[in-house]
């Protein structure tokens, strides 16, 4: 495919192959309507519609979904009067065998059994309707329906009254709180909840609302000590006389709620598991502060796993301290179980004896792969990988990995066929689930901070061409603030780049491109980098959330500076160390991610917004390669081969200077200034198969000119312009 800088139109692979399975049933099956059983005496259920008889007072478009989603059966899915999934699963002979084969694949997976009129409860779905609009405030709601047939198909009209919306009057929590014994404790403490309530007089009754208000309540009252009080002890009463559409409302206690469920419960004594096996008797009892650690098997060091407790003898019961004590030590990695049980005192009901049960992993795991790969550039072949992990390196729960992958890769087509090429690598990295040197940060008490020593070495050799060596170190921070917000920061980075085989005809072409040249010379890549992202969804099934990310990197400033101070500035162009040049640049990568639920089906619209920039200075007049941007490919723009579009308006496929010759010698084509955004609307077509729409486009640019790649240089006024479109 050839990149075009006015714009190019493309069709995703899936939509191809959804499209050519529609066009193929068409041609072949008469039916692809999906009415081949239908009649007019049992029409298909074509389609619905809502009709409010007035506005909705308030969120017409939320009510609307909400009442959508009571119809049950939903028609079938169709495009124009086709019904492609219907007929698959009509032109389907049943599977010999149930939940097995192609023709249950096809039949129930892909296709859909036709929903027929008669299946449809109507007046169960109306009654449906009211309940829901009642839930929502509205006591006097009315639903009706009206079909309609034409022929073999049937549309269904439901006629909805809401009535007059009832908002809160006066909201009171505990009806024993404004006695004049206070000595309730657990009236006292919801009242006290009352305070931080979401739900205020003047609001629209709401059951939902009440639902969740009800949950926060009973969980602010179990970290508070009442360990064995559930959502259900707790009760809204709803007075609807006091007229004006207006409603009262009381928060309490449901009566036969028993004295144990009320009552608060504290710890006792604490036994921290750190290596349990159900077979082994413990080996030894710890008696540390107010926790007792028990050793099993003497894989972790006391303090290590103690640093994730945060129970202890005397604490009133916590569900939330409990909570926080299985995630942190989960979060670990070295766990293939975490359980926290309560045991009460024969004496005194209200003391807990509290266990903390760990079960290790096995320490040490091993790891292989096999796989094929095929590029978009045209190279394909095989690899192989292997990974083994030791989870107990230190006693300290960290994490010792270590990779070594290789892969064998030939070029299938284009004018470089018959070209091989092989890369090598190995990785080792160790996990510490600590901040090492910094344990006065603050970090959420949820999740467990970790501190990442890295270490890799590769090559990638393109057999009479060029080869490429990289050996690289480093160590980064991660933690969490809370659970919308973690931050990434890698104080240490560094890596060298080596360009340590050419052929004759690979140095022509550096020769000719001495930007290109530059950016793949021998240096020395020193410096640090932070990521703070932030995102805001709750859960997979969140379909309404955003994302954002602000990556910064840099190289060479403090280096730099130090060599500076010691040896004064440079007068032949920069500083070297060990004899080499190195790389002194700034990196910002911003990201912006929009999620939208639409309808009530589970469609989405995703906005995407990427925007990067790199920028040389001191030692360096470019970018090093493998620290510049591209786009183009699955993850970019889609419509474009991996790494083919830009820089500007520059493709060597047009360029007077490249010939064919030379086009199997071409690198990435990337660039110091990138612009993606896409947007795209995400839908369901039949059961796990799903749709997208989408439009992406982007480009990239060189912050500075380079004569071998004329249009390449970022101009403001011409980015729109050299903007690619898939």
């Amino acid at each position: 495919m050839r990149k075009r800088n006015a714009g190019h139109l493309f069709v995703a692979g899936p939509q191809k192959v959804w499209a050519g399975l529609c066009a193929l049933f068409v041609l072949a099956t008469p039916s692809c309507t999906g009415l081949r059983y239908a009649t007019e005496e049992r029409p298909l259920f074509n389609d619905y519609e809502v009709v409010f008889t007035e506005k909705p007072e308030s969120g017409a478009s939320i009510l609307r979904a909400e009442l959508e989603s009571t119809i049950i059966p939903e028609p079938n899915n169709h495009i124009l009067w086709l019904r492609p999934t219907v007929a698959i699963h009509n032109g389907t002979k049943e599977p010999k065998e149930p939940n097995k084969g192609i023709r249950n694949w096809l039949k129930y997976k892909i296709g859909n059994a036709a929903t027929y009129l008669d299946e449809v409860p109507l007046a169960n779905i109306d009654k449906a309707m009211e309940n829901r609009l009642i839930n929502r405030g509205h006591f006097t709601a009315h639903v009706t329906h009206q079909v309609e047939k034409k022929r073999k198909l049937a549309e269904v009209t439901f006629t909805v009254e809401t009535g007059p919306l009832h908002r809160i009057r006066r909201i009171m929590y505990s009806d024993s709180a404004s006695r004049a014994d206070r000595t309730d404790t657990l009236a006292m403490d919801l009242v006290e909840a009352q305070g931080t309530s979401g739900i205020a007089t003047g609001d629209p009754y709401d059951l939902d609302a009440l639902i969740k208000e009800r949950s926060r309540v009973a969980g602010i009252l179990r970290n508070k000590g009442y360990y064995r009080f559930r959502d259900d002890d707790l009760e809204f009463i709803a007075d609807t006389t006091v007229g004006d559409t207006q409603v009262d409302l009381l928060l309490r206690v449901k009566l036969g709620t028993t004295p144990e469920e009320q009552a608060r419960y504290h710890l006792g004594k604490v036994y921290v598991h750190g290596d349990f096996d159900e077979l082994l008797v413990a080996n030894d009892t710890l008696d540390l502060d107010t926790v007792h650690y028990v050793d099993h098997l003497g894989m972790y060091r006391p303090s290590t796993i103690l640093r994730g407790v945060f129970l202890a003898e005397g604490q009133m019961y916590s569900e939330r301290l409990t909570d926080q004590t299985r995630r942190y030590l989960s979060s670990y990695g070295v766990f293939r179980k975490t359980q926290v049980k309560f045991t009460p005192d024969s004496l005194d009901p209200t003391r807990l004896h509290t266990d903390v049960l760990l079960s290790p992993q096995k320490r040490f795991s091993l790891n292989t792969e096999l796989n094929a790969v095929s590029k978009s550039n045209n190279f394909a072949g095989p690899g192989a990988k292997i990974g083994v992990k030791d989870r107990g390196l230190f006693r300290g729960a960290e994490v010792l990995s270590m990779d070594l992958n290789g892969r064998f890769e030939t070029q299938i087509s284009g004018d470089g066929k018959g070209t091989n090429a092989y890369e090598f690598g190995v990785k080792a990295e160790l996990s510490i689930p600590k901040l090492v040197g910094l344990s006065k940060l603050p970090s959420a008490r949820s999740f467990t901070p970790t501190t990442r020593i890295e270490a890799g070495y590769g090559f990638y050799r393109r057999i009479s061409l060029y080869g490429i060596r990289t050996a690289s170190t480093g160590f980064r921070y991660a933690w969490r603030r809370n659970n919308m917000v973690w931050h990434d920061f890698q104080p240490v980075e560094i890596s060298f780049n080596d360009l340590y085989y050419t052929t004759p005809e690979f140095d022509d072409y550096l020769d000719d491109n001495p930007s290109i040249k530059q950016s793949l010379e021998e240096q020395f890549i020193v410096g640090m980098g932070y990521t703070y992202t932030r995102a805001t969804q709750k859960g997979q099934s969140d379909l309404s959330w955003w994302l954002l990310s602000m990556g910064i990197d840099e190289s060479g400033a403090l280096l730099g500076a130090s060599l500076n101070a010691l040896r004064g500035p440079s007068e032949d162009g920069g500083h070297t160390l060990f004899g080499q040049k190195f790389s002194q640049y700034l990196r910002l990568r911003p990201e912006v991610v929009w999620h939208q639920r639409i309808g009530a089906y589970g469609s989405q619209l995703v906005w995407r917004l990427q925007t990067s920039l790199a920028a040389p200075y001191g030692n360096s007049t470019t970018i090093p390669f493998v620290k510049q941007f591209y786009s183009g490919g699955t993850n970019s723009l889609r419509g474009f081969r991996a790494r083919s579009v830009g820089p500007g308006t520059y493709s060597p496929e047009t360029d007077p200077n490249q010939d064919n010759a030379n086009d199997n010698l071409q690198v990435d084509q990337v660039g110091d200034i990138k612009f993606e955004s896409n947007i795209e609307y995400r839908f369901p077509i039949a059961g796990a198969m799903k749709g997208a729409v989408f439009t992406d486009v982007g480009n990239v640019w060189l912050w500075n000119e380079d004569p071998q790649r004329p249009g390449g240089q970022f101009q403001l006024d011409r980015m729109m312009q050299e903007l690619a479109v898939a």
